[in-house]
């Protein structure tokens, strides 16, 4: 668990969980299966042509945090003051040269799904299709919406947890000692309740609400932290009871349906940062409670766990170690006051280097991800997703069980870094 300002863990006295991808891991076969519904949503609804049908998800592809240039149709990886990476710049699946970058780069960077967007676009270039690259992720947002809004995502999910959720032996673990501390739990969901009750199920068995003083269903984040609803509650039968949720709701434990911020607060008296919220997005789960609320938050990075264990192979150490020597070197030689006639040789020496550095540097990222590198890093840069995950988070972690490393009663102090303290 890594620290980007200091908490302890005594002043907290309500965890928060988001569902998905936070108390819930899933398999691959999801990205798989989202890919697919959202495919043959374009094919069928949208009629694009019958060849995108032989397209796959590609989990090789695609990292966290890319943003799609709806101008010219290309995928990149930012830094953190929002300069291109100009050797991650993608159109379709191949990677564009510098030239070439300079010549496109302009405004309008959206987050958008990475691969399906990719394999659209290459659709078009291959079959020589004048395209709107707009047009085009206004399409693919719209076929990722209705997966998940039909139901029909959830409901397959749901049928069969054991194909699509990784297994958390520890989690009611977790869950326990931190109840066996003091805190009160809840969990926070987008999701519905009948989604959410089958994956816990799946993890924690029947009983798993006896967990948490209070669940949310249909949150709506982020929406949720910044309007002004009242709660509704869910009856023991599943349906959704006209009247809004009070004080003798959350006492019996009832499921919550909606509500907001504002009311969750009254309801429960939780504020500050005695509050501590735990998900996996963040501009959907945790930049707003802490703007809104100053909640404290921690962020599950699962791509985290991979970097790391990168980080820990002979030939990443040769990159890094390599690296440093020739930065070193580099300032040391520019630094010299020499003679005139050494002035030549030191200038061959200078390139020399200069290129064995832009060798270190094309060759390292491809350890993590042979189109976009690392999620966290370019080069000496964070990237804009590092940049917002210490500017929103206060402890992230790969997986939540890790929090099973320290007492309920650790302190965290942060590390002073310029990118990330790990």
């Amino acid at each position: 668990v890594f620290c980007n300002r200091e908490l302890r863990m005594n002043d907290v006295k309500v965890i928060g969980f988001d569902y998905d991808y936070t108390l819930v891991s899933y398999k691959w076969a999801l990205q798989d299966l989202v890919y697919e519904r959202a495919k043959n949503y374009l094919l069928q609804r949208l009629r694009y042509p019958p060849s995108l049908g032989e397209c796959s998800f590609d989990r090789s592809f695609p990292i966290r945090g890319l943003v799609f240039d709806r101008r010219h149709g290309v995928l990149m990886k930012l830094s953190y003051s929002l300069a291109i990476h100009a050797d991650t710049v993608h159109l379709g699946r191949r990677r564009l040269q510098h030239d070439e970058v300079i010549e496109l780069y302009g405004d309008g960077h959206t987050e958008r799904p990475a691969c399906l967007l990719a394999d659209v676009v290459q659709l078009a270039i291959d079959a020589d299709i004048p395209f709107d690259p707009a047009a085009l992720a206004a399409d693919v947002s719209s076929a990722i919406s209705w997966v998940h809004l039909s139901g029909a995502l959830h409901d397959t999910v749901a049928a069969d947890p054991n194909q699509y959720l990784e297994p958390s032996p520890r989690l009611g673990e977790m869950l326990e000692q931190a109840r066996l501390s003091g805190k009160k739990l809840f969990l926070m969901t987008n999701s519905s309740f009948a989604f959410a009750d089958a994956g816990m199920r799946f993890l924690l068995g029947d009983q798993w609400q006896s967990l948490f003083d209070v669940v949310v269903t249909l949150a709506q984040k982020p929406a949720f932290y910044r309007r002004d609803s009242a709660f509704r509650v869910m009856s023991q039968h599943g349906f959704v009871k006209w009247s809004q949720a009070e004080h003798a709701d959350v006492a019996k434990g009832r499921v919550l349906v909606g509500g907001s911020l504002r009311e969750l607060a009254r309801l429960t008296g939780w504020t500050g940062r005695q509050v501590l919220y735990v998900g996996d997005h963040l501009m959907a789960d945790l930049a707003e409670p802490r703007r809104q609320a100053g909640w404290a938050t921690a962020a599950i990075v699962r791509e985290l766990e991979e970097e790391l264990l990168i980080q820990t192979t002979e030939q990443y150490k040769d990159y890094h170690t390599r690296a440093l020597a020739v930065s070193s070197m580099l300032r040391r030689l520019q630094s010299l006051d020499l003679p005139e006639e050494e002035r030549d040789a030191a200038l061959d020496a200078l390139e020399a280097l200069s290129a064995e550095r832009h060798r270190i540097r094309c060759c390292a990222p491809g350890l993590y991800n042979s189109s976009f590198g690392s999620v966290f890093r370019h080069n000496a840069d964070s990237t804009a997703y590092a940049f917002a995950l210490k500017q929103h988070v206060d402890l992230y972690t790969s997986r939540l069980e890790n929090l099973l490393a320290y007492s309920p009663h650790h302190r965290f102090y942060a590390t002073r870094c310029k990118i990330l303290p790990h």
